[in-house]
């Protein structure tokens, strides 16, 4: 009266597949939705920080003037801007202060990322500088 493996997976499939369904899918859900979720809640600001040479030494470096500063319109309102805020706290190592912010007006996407913080051909950090100085942007999220 024993019956073999095969033959009692064979006789119960649907239930093993519907209990891998119920073990597996909320597993995966779990794992995956937190990831979801930060995909579909933009940052709200873009923060200038001034960084030291060595520090930008490790990324690319985008060297600015007056003619290409269009082509970066949060730093031309930062750096080139009549209002400037009061030097802030360094984020992160190598960072000097927090030049300023800009309220970013829509969903920051891959291309603002791809414009602004990383380079997507090397993968390195862009660092830009400007009149001798270097500075770093990143990317605020406001609750």
């Amino acid at each position: 009266m024993v019956q073999s493996l095969s033959a009692m997976v064979h006789q119960h499939k649907k239930l093993i597949i519907i209990l891998v369904i119920l073990v597996i899918l909320p597993l995966i859900c779990i794992a995956v939705f937190p990831y979801l979720i930060s995909l579909t809640v933009p940052p709200d600001r873009l923060q200038v920080y001034e960084i030291t040479e060595q520090k930008a030494q490790e990324g690319m470096i985008i060297h600015l003037d007056e003619q290409n500063f269009h082509e970066f319109p949060v730093l031309e309102e930062v750096l080139l801007g009549s209002e400037h805020d009061p030097p802030g706290q360094p984020y992160n190592e190598g960072d000097v202060c927090r030049v300023g912010e800009v309220e970013y007006p829509k969903k920051i996407t891959q291309w603002t990322i791809d414009r602004y913080v990383i380079d997507n051909i090397t993968g390195k950090r862009k660092y830009f500088e400007y009149a001798g100085r270097y500075y770093r942007i990143g990317t605020i999220y406001a609750d």
